[in-house]
């Protein structure tokens, strides 16, 4: 929040509450010591929100008297839904996949188990023992083991964990589904999800595990390597964003904390980075290649 301004306690500023609320300007006032202090949500609104204050001072601007506007209509279900559908037409499977994950942070959550949390964790292919036998696995693999082998993906341990890897799913699914397809980001995601959840599975000590930062970093690497790889794509990724995604993953991987499954980020990384290297430079491939279509007239 922006500190807009400070004022007396003594000043009533409910009308001029009110007023942002109708110009649709998110504020919240509060109390410090002896001074009310005015905070909006965006600093862009810094300049009309003052100048809406001294003409609500001088008496030249009041609220509608009809108009009852207030916090919660800036949240309307009519502006969500639309909101919602803008998102879907521009990346219906990223978005499919973050509202997955929303609810079974309610109904499925790691940090307090439910029975739907533990069906959906990865498969023990140990069968309760501790070594797994290869033979034995395919003998009795199944299609929910399959889907059990991605599932964990979509499990978080809280509001901050999945805070944090669905604003960066929507970051980079959102490019991948404008700038390739909707069915180019579905086989990533379950490239990168059944390779990074395995590899936690087999070096990370159980399969009690689970969150989407193993694909947000595949997903980050597949699209930096599409745009080494082949730049024409224009999935180009900020270079302070390269940066940012690579030092986070020396520095959760250097700090080595049992909480985090770095060794599905590392996995998701380099599968990303594998899968994004091969597809693009068949893609360059392909377009270097002489069209086999015959000439039109």
């Amino acid at each position: 929040m922006f500190n807009l301004l400070s004022v007396s306690r003594t000043t009533d500023l409910s009308e001029f509450s009110h007023l942002l609320w109708q110009r649709r300007i998110a504020h919240r006032l509060q109390e410090h010591g002896d001074q009310q202090l005015l905070l909006i949500a965006d600093p862009k609104h810094a300049v009309s929100a003052l100048q809406l204050f001294k003409d609500w001072q001088q008496g030249a601007v009041k609220p509608a008297a009809d108009d009852n506007t207030s916090a919660s209509d800036l949240f309307s279900t009519g502006e969500f839904t639309n909101g919602l559908l803008r998102a879907f037409l521009k990346a219906p499977f990223t978005l499919i996949l973050a509202l997955v994950c929303i609810a079974l942070l309610f109904l499925a959550p790691l940090d307090r188990p439910t029975d739907l949390t533990w069906q959906l964790l990865y498969p023990d292919f140990s069968y309760g023992t501790r070594t797994i036998v290869l033979e034995r696995v395919l003998q009795n693999f199944s299609v929910v083991q399959f889907f059990k082998m991605l599932s964990p993906i979509l499990l978080h341990g809280g509001l901050i964990h999945l805070a944090f890897n669905m604003m960066w799913l929507w970051e980079l699914g959102s490019r991948i589904e404008k700038f390739q397809s909707t069915l180019t980001m579905l086989m990533t995601v379950i490239v990168l999800g059944l390779i990074s959840n395995t590899i936690q599975y087999l070096y990370g000590g159980g399969n009690n595990f689970g969150g989407m930062s193993g694909v947000v970093y595949g997903l980050f690497a597949y699209i930096w390597m599409w745009q080494l790889f082949d730049p024409r794509t224009e999935m180009g990724l900020p270079g302070s964003l390269i940066i940012f995604m690579l030092l986070s993953l020396v520095i959760m991987t250097m700090l080595g904390l049992s909480m985090i499954a770095n060794a599905a980020h590392v996995g998701g990384f380099l599968a990303g980075i594998l899968y994004g290297a091969i597809t693009a430079t068949i893609r360059r491939i392909r377009r270097a290649l002489p069209s086999t279509e015959p000439p039109r007239d």
